[in-house]
């Protein structure tokens, strides 16, 4: 069956709205994948466009008629896959090799066939700010996850959103462009939660990309004690890879040939990591 509305499929509306503060709303797709358009006096700005299913322009546009920053948590397609409705998206250093690139044939004749599929990336780095008009967006390189991860800090609206970089559960340290020894991964990742802890005053609310937006702070120091008890062989490893998710392992996916893969937990924390 046809639909009038690019964005209304068989099961209804693939992206959800709400408003999470004033001039502030996550947009959910297929209720796993999360953005978040965030609204000054005179811009907004989208942090991440999913997979690019439908027309995520046109539901933007129906929220807010502001010119529009298009920003990446990371360069990840399931974050990336809508950046060619807009010519040109910001992300972070790293982000462009896999940006483009879809997870499957189908995935990307869509994306091919959006207006804008060689869209200009622009890099920011580290204290770069975003002016919205009366509210500003500061840029925090937090490469763990991916090389390219970034987070904003939203000063006014005493908001972190952090990309997969933390988020509720879990953070995958094996889908980076490079792989790096498991120690050398958790080590960054727990220096880049000790750089978001030192803005502890300036956010009360964390934003992540999956799993459920709207963390409490805790989850920082949750992490930041994975990491040390990963690094100090201490760690409390779970008997499967089963959460959020994930089946009890990935046998048949892409990821098998990653090698033997294990989940450590720390409170709310856990990370899923290739053994070395």
């Amino acid at each position: 069956m046809e639909y009038d509305n690019p964005n209304i499929g068989e099961r209804g509306l693939m992206y959800g709205k709400w408003m999470t503060a004033p001039d502030t709303w996550t947009i959910s797709f297929g209720g796993g994948v999360y953005c978040y358009l965030i609204a000054g006096e005179e811009r907004a700005l989208l942090f991440d466009t999913a997979y690019g299913m439908g027309n995520l322009r046109a539901f933007v546009e129906g929220i807010t008629q502001k010119p529009l920053y298009v920003v990446n948590s990371h360069g990840h397609f399931d974050h990336t896959g809508g950046n060619p409705w807009w010519e040109e998206v910001y992300a972070g250093p790293g982000a462009g090799p896999g940006m483009k690139k879809a997870f499957s044939p189908e995935m990307q004749e869509d994306f091919n066939k959006k207006p804008f599929p060689d869209y200009k990336v622009n890099t920011v780095r580290e204290g770069y700010v975003f002016h919205l008009g009366g509210r500003d967006l500061e840029v925090i390189e937090i490469p763990a996850h991916h090389e390219s991860s970034i987070a904003l800090l939203d000063r006014k609206g005493r908001a972190l959103y952090s990309g997969d970089e933390l988020e509720a559960g879990q953070v995958l340290l094996f889908v980076r462009n490079q792989l790096l020894p498991l120690r050398e991964v958790v080590a960054n990742h727990r220096d880049n939660m000790k750089k978001l802890k030192a803005h502890w005053d300036e956010f009360d609310t964390i934003y992540p990309a999956h799993n459920g937006p709207g963390l409490y702070k805790s989850y920082i120091d949750d992490y930041i004690t994975l990491s040390d008890n990963i690094l100090a062989g201490t760690a409390e490893i779970m008997p499967n890879l089963a959460g959020f998710g994930w089946g009890p392992s990935v046998e048949g996916t892409g990821f098998a040939a990653l090698g033997e893969m294990e989940r450590a937990q720390y409170g709310g924390a856990s990370f899923i990591y290739v053994k070395d």
